[in-house]
């Protein structure tokens, strides 16, 4: 049995659907992933005590992205998103609650099959803001690791994460 659905708990939170079409051969590779396998994709929205939000800069993403990852077995949604910022941050972090879910499927452009997962963005409240990770060492090509005062414009999926950050923001 998967992680509870933050969508039948929480009645204020953004909900999108995401679809990408992509070749046979990316399709493989996606649908053959640990994202998929899980069903449930993390990111933490994580602020320090000045507000600044925390980003990374990862080699396949077109912009800044927040960090995450595949939730994984025995673990809930909050569990995933502090295991997945301190792995790729080192910033220790309290989650507050989930702020967003996306429907994110890939789609097969050859034969129209479909794969892939709920993406969750939970607000987090980093217990220190010192980063304690070298991008260099990670195997996720982890490229640089910075607080911003805001979302930096070049953000990867700003249709989900613009949003995200005023609802944060608000609250």
């Amino acid at each position: 049995m998967g992680p509870a659905d933050p969508r039948d708990r929480e009645d204020d939170l953004f909900e999108t659907e995401s679809r990408e079409l992509v070749s046979s051969e990316e399709f493989a590779e996606v649908a053959d992933s640990e994202p998929v396998e899980s069903g449930w994709v993390v990111l933490g929205m994580a602020f320090d005590d000045a507000g600044r939000v925390l980003v990374i800069d990862q080699q396949w993403a077109d912009g800044w992205i927040l960090p995450g990852g595949a939730h994984k077995p025995g673990e809930t949604l909050a569990e995933a998103a502090e295991r997945e910022l301190a792995e790729e941050t080192g910033v220790a972090v309290s989650p507050v609650a989930p702020r967003a879910v996306d429907d994110f499927t890939f789609e097969n452009e050859a034969t129209g099959e479909t794969a892939g997962w709920n993406l969750v963005v939970f607000e987090a409240v980093a217990d220190s803001p010192e980063i304690d990770h070298d991008p260099s060492v990670d195997d996720e090509e982890i490229l640089d690791i910075r607080w911003f005062d805001g979302l930096p414009e070049d953000v990867y999926n700003p249709d989900l994460l613009k949003p995200t950050y005023e609802w944060c923001e608000r609250s």
